[in-house]
């Protein structure tokens, strides 16, 4: 992500948060905000900040047992699931940080890294049709507490190569 923001040139812009945002999470609930320490991404150096004023970044690596699918083939009456978990996550991170967005970046065991994001997201992309010659997914699945999420998916490495960061700067 760093050599993205930065056109190659460094590797340190962006860091994972202090415990996974658990201090902004802690906070929040208290009603204090917490600077640049929600979701798993936080900006090393203010050149970063623009990225993480635009969206909140949640990071899952692993979870190889659960997939998206598991949102669209369940049951009615099933439990909440692994992935509508992580969605939720990153939509209260979004929201104790006061923004309009978010970014959900997940890979599984032996597989490529997929980023999901709101598909409202994509108008404020000046490279629409670019991403959108990716292979791509977009759903709109049911929530087990209510509502549907409307999400844009691709992998990470297409979304690197194909959005610039000046559209978030």
């Amino acid at each position: 992500m760093s050599a993205w923001w930065t056109g190659g040139q460094r590797d340190d812009v962006f860091w994972r948060s202090a415990n996974s945002g658990a201090m902004a999470k802690t906070r929040s609930k208290t009603g204090k905000s917490t600077f640049g320490q929600y979701g798993d991404i936080q900006a090393t150096d203010p050149i970063g900040q623009p990225l993480l004023d635009y969206f909140t970044i949640e990071v899952k690596r692993g979870y190889s047992a659960y997939t998206f699918m598991d949102m669209m083939d369940k049951k009615e009456t099933a439990a909440m699931q692994q992935w509508e978990q992580f969605f939720h996550q990153v939509d209260e991170d979004r929201k104790n940080a006061g923004l309009d967005a978010w970014m959900l970046i997940t890979r599984r065991d032996r597989r490529e890294t997929l980023a999901f994001f709101p598909l409202r997201m994509m108008s404020h992309i000046d490279t629409y049709s670019a991403l959108r010659q990716c292979p791509h997914i977009i759903a709109r699945v049911d929530l087990k507490e209510g509502g549907s999420l409307h999400v844009y998916c691709c992998l990470l490495q297409d979304f690197f190569d194909r959005v610039s960061p000046e559209n978030f700067r």
